[in-house]
């Protein structure tokens, strides 16, 4: 169970005010006045450390994330402690010199200070991280069955009898008028199913190894739709060598042809571009069908799924009525780059 904070606060500030009473006081009872000098103390520290605690949280708040929070917090923490114990010591010894001690005694006394206030914030980021590390396992649990989903339902897209059936029926009719274009059809067929069985499982593809895909895929389909649809690119170099969940472009594609009117009076135009913030945008006029299939969203609920386990930026999706944008986090990835096809 998670820590609440308040709870932990409500009871560790009197039993640690207390404690910190008895054991430094020279007395073998502490009294009233030093007991709420402690308090003061311990509440100003305590509060403190809990609101750096709490910013840093939420600026850097990934597992992944943890030394660079800590580094921040323990630096913030320092300068914090240090400030208010000079001001409280100040306070003190103007109001109530009796229960101060001697400048001489301030190190070691800043020293205590700043160990027990480092005690507490333990508390807080180890119970913090075991949060994180619970839930990022569940999310990764989350994550496969996204994964699962998303493979069958591309699966279902692109190897059903009703997908395969329209292709060789495509075959068939180009084969007597122009056995070129049918060995290429037949080409990029081949390279379709290839990509599928052999990076559906894969968490990243290289953009460049997306992009080869859905070429070969959009031949397909433009060979149905011949001028009817268009699909305009415009990538940034330097983007082909981030990466890309595999099948994410496909998705989008086939859920932009398959939602929206294409035909001689109303052609379809899809635009696939990379912005200076890093993110590639699948984008196309809404021309929506009067009779639309039956959508679950499957495919694009699982694209943000995926991206939450991925990237720290989300997928976002923009539907302003005239046109439907999707923009997709292009991920910076270290591991070895597969080969295109």
């Amino acid at each position: 169970m998670r820590l609440k904070e308040r709870h932990a606060r409500w009871i560790g500030i009197p039993v640690l005010t207390v404690f910190l009473s008895f054991i430094f006081c020279p007395d073998p009872f502490p009294s009233l006045a030093i007991i709420l000098k402690s308090g003061a103390f311990v509440l100003t520290f305590w509060q403190g450390l809990y609101s750096i605690i709490i910013y840093f949280r939420k600026r850097l708040p990934k597992i992944k994330q943890t030394k660079k929070r800590i580094i921040y917090s323990v630096i913030t923490a320092v300068v914090y402690i240090i400030g208010a114990d000079l001001m409280l010591r100040s306070f003190f010894t103007y109001f109530f010199p009796e229960l101060m001690w001697s400048i001489e005694s301030y190190p070691m006394h800043a020293l205590k200070n700043i160990s027990i206030s480092f005690m507490v914030a333990m508390v807080y980021e180890l119970t913090y991280f075991y949060y994180r590390w619970n839930q990022a396992n569940l999310e990764t649990e989350k994550l496969k069955t996204a994964q699962t989903a998303s493979h069958l339902e591309s699966l279902k897209n692109q190897i059903s009898p009703h997908f395969l059936f329209n292709s060789l029926n495509t075959l068939a009719a180009i084969i007597p008028e122009d056995q070129v274009q049918a060995v290429r059809f037949t080409e990029r067929l081949s390279d379709v199913y290839r990509y599928i069985l052999q990076y559906k499982d894969r968490e990243v593809v290289s953009l460049k190894t997306e992009l080869d895909f859905i070429k070969s895929y959009l031949f397909l389909l433009k060979i149905r739709y011949p001028q009817n649809l268009t699909v305009e690119y415009n990538i940034a170099e330097p983007a082909l060598k981030k990466h890309i969940a595999p099948l994410t472009l496909q998705i989008l594609v086939e859920n932009a042809i398959k939602h929206n009117v294409i035909s001689k009076t109303d052609p379809l135009t899809i635009e696939i571009y990379t912005d200076k913030d890093a993110n590639i945008i699948v984008r196309n006029k809404l021309q929506l069908k009067y009779i639309a299939k039956n959508s679950t969203k499957t495919g694009l609920e699982n694209i943000k799924k995926r991206y939450q386990y991925l990237s720290e930026q989300s997928v976002q999706v923009i539907n302003n009525g005239k046109q439907f944008l999707v923009y997709i986090p292009l991920i910076n990835f270290d591991g070895e780059i597969e080969t295109a096809l």
